[in-house]
């Protein structure tokens, strides 16, 4: 047998295995359809991010802790809108008989739906769109604006207590005592208008101070015009007025301030982590009374947030204070640490998810070769005697990779001309697979299988199987570099390629 011959039966044996592997293909795309793998897969692996793969996740409560938590991220908007229904009677009938027969599935093989109360979920979720529902169903935005909210309250109270306080001990007479009096209370609705506007969200936080500071600054000069700096009262009012200003105006003042109005985020998820269920402790959290909107808010979220989700954001929290900043700019990294996570995570669970759809086409393609007796084995030794089937096979896949030379099976434009090509093929070709006379099994003249020859197809149809397994585009790729080296090399491209 020279090499040319030893070509022709390659080519032969890697256009069946094209062959098959289509039909393969189409067979696993349908059942990842029906049964929702791919959408099934990214939901347990997101509730294994959440889990951190740790072994308290499979506690009774834990568990279902990570199950409800998951459930709350795809009950939000943001992940809700990436699983798109379809449109027109036709798309919407074939998704609900495929839901039908999802639900008959997990009905016979007494499995859960791993959606909850919901019949289907995305098969894909951006990084981007998962840190925004985390965050947004954490609220963590707004519980450090709701607490930021308090404690400038706060802040605001105790400032004009200090200087109501500096303006009772200056022991003004009873004309200046009456004009300063009017010019704190002036201040003071001043104070509740900044706080107002900060909190219906008109102004940031550092704006609002700016205000506070430019309002005492109006109050400090109206009341000195009644108290001269000569006389020791006057001095006394403007030194202490100083000392208050000052936490305003200084750099490092303010900074500190800032950061004692504004919880930074590991601040914020610590205290969640080591929340105890006690009503005093979740008042404490949130600086907030029981019968508050987002008191309630955050118990409802501690009731259902597993402990492992609690260490990870801590952890990610206390990388994004690192670069330093307002709430907003740390608010703005931890949302990038969470999409550094769960893309690291995703990468890892699309591994797991390539490694069990190579396992389910190795089955698949054993259970094809030998529903299509597809025997490796005999298929070589077919194409080694036959040199018409060997001649008619290597014609038509010459015609094949010429007419898709430049076709990439990873899209399903690419895979459907190719489909269409070899069905074509097909009508004009006997290949050797099948189950009539000249491939059954061997048996003796008293109807007993030649144990043999059993094993021989067996390993025949084995081979077969792994070879279909591997895909499609990996034989078409190898079909057309084989089809070159048998024309002595690829085709130089001309000019205008």
């Amino acid at each position: 047998m020279n090499l040319p011959v030893i070509i022709d039966i390659i080519i032969g044996l890697v256009f069946i295995y094209l062959t098959l592997s289509l039909l393969a293909s189409e067979i696993q795309e349908l059942i990842a359809t029906v049964l929702q793998w791919r959408a099934e897969h990214l939901k347990k692996s997101i509730e294994v991010l959440i889990s951190n793969g740790s072994d308290a996740a499979k506690e009774p409560l834990q568990f279902q802790r990570v199950e409800q938590f998951a459930n709350a991220i795809y009950a939000n908007p943001i992940i809700k809108d990436l699983n798109q229904g379809a449109k027109g009677i036709f798309s919407q009938g074939f998704r609900l008989i495929t839901h039908l027969m999802g639900d008959l599935y997990r009905l016979l093989t007494r499995t859960k739906n791993v959606f909850g109360n919901q019949s289907t979920g995305p098969s894909y979720i951006p990084p981007e769109s998962f840190s925004a529902s985390l965050l947004d169903t954490l609220k963590i935005s707004n519980s450090i604006r709701a607490i930021s909210k308090a404690r400038l309250e706060r802040f605001k109270d105790l400032q004009l207590a200090q200087i109501q306080a500096i303006s009772n001990h200056l022991n003004l007479p009873e004309s200046a005592k009456s004009i300063v009096e009017q010019q704190f209370s002036w201040l003071t609705a001043e104070f509740d208008r900044v706080v107002e506007d900060y909190k219906k969200d008109l102004a940031s936080l550092n704006n609002s101070l700016d205000r506070m500071s430019e309002k005492l600054e109006f109050y400090i000069n109206d009341s000195q015009v009644y108290l001269p700096e000569t006389e020791l009262v006057g001095r006394n009012f403007q030194r202490q007025m100083a000392f208050i200003k000052a936490s305003f105006d200084s750099e490092y003042e303010r900074e500190a301030l800032r950061a004692q109005l504004e919880p930074s985020l590991s601040n914020l998820l610590n205290s969640v982590r080591n929340f105890k269920k006690t009503q005093d402790r979740v008042a404490e959290i949130m600086e907030e009374q029981e019968n508050g909107l987002m008191y309630q808010e955050i118990q409802e979220i501690l009731g259902i947030m597993p402990e492992s989700l609690k260490r990870s954001l801590s952890i990610l929290a206390q990388r994004a204070e690192k670069g330093g900043g307002d709430s907003q700019e740390q608010l703005q990294r931890f949302q990038q640490e969470i999409e550094t996570w769960f893309d690291q995570s995703m990468q890892r669970a699309s591994g797991v998810y390539k490694r069990n759809a190579r396992g389910v086409a190795i089955l698949l393609g054993t259970t094809i070769a030998i529903a299509a007796n597809a025997d490796s084995i005999h298929i070589v030794n077919r194409l080694s005697k036959d040199s018409m089937l060997r001649s008619t096979v290597n014609l038509y896949a010459q015609q094949l990779v010429e007419k898709n030379a430049k076709t990439k099976l990873d899209n399903l434009t690419g895979l459907s001309q190719v489909q269409q090509d070899v069905d074509r093929a097909l009508d004009n070709v006997a290949l050797p697979l099948g189950w009539s006379e000249p491939n059954r099994l061997e048996i003796d003249a008293q109807g007993n299988l030649l144990l043999p020859a059993f094993m021989a197809k067996l390993l025949g149809w084995i081979l077969s199987g792994v070879a279909i397994s591997m895909g499609a585009s990996f034989w078409f790729d190898a079909l057309n570099k084989i089809v070159n080296i048998r024309n002595s090399g690829k085709k130089p491209p001309s000019t205008d390629d």
